[in-house]
């Protein structure tokens, strides 16, 4: 038998509440994680200063295309990350267009 002073490791006890700054700076924390980050983007060569891309990348791929969204017609590959996450599919469009030769 089990001596009954002697505290059980495994047994829960009661849960500490956490400081409420503490709960505060979690959820700014994790919604600075969340919110995307603004990329510049170089002009495209049809002229348009102002670029949007148009993305294509069907759902398993793993090559997707960026085209500009004012000519629908110069456009990019770039490899798509394996999470098919679609922040990081942004941010790997946008590099592959940053990074792309013009001229």
């Amino acid at each position: 038998m089990s001596d009954p002073q002697v505290p059980n490791e495994f047994v829960d006890g009661p849960d500490q509440e956490p400081l409420p700054e503490t709960i505060e700076a979690a959820v700014k924390n994790a919604i600075a994680a969340k919110t995307p980050q603004r990329i510049e983007l170089r002009p495209c060569p049809c002229g348009e200063l102002s670029v949007t891309l148009m993305m294509d990348a069907a759902p398993n791929s793993k090559i997707g295309r960026a085209t500009c969204g004012t000519c629908g017609t110069w456009g990019v590959d770039f490899l798509v990350p394996r999470s098919q996450d679609q922040n990081l599919v942004g941010m790997k469009a946008a590099e592959a267009w940053n990074e792309a030769p013009r001229g």
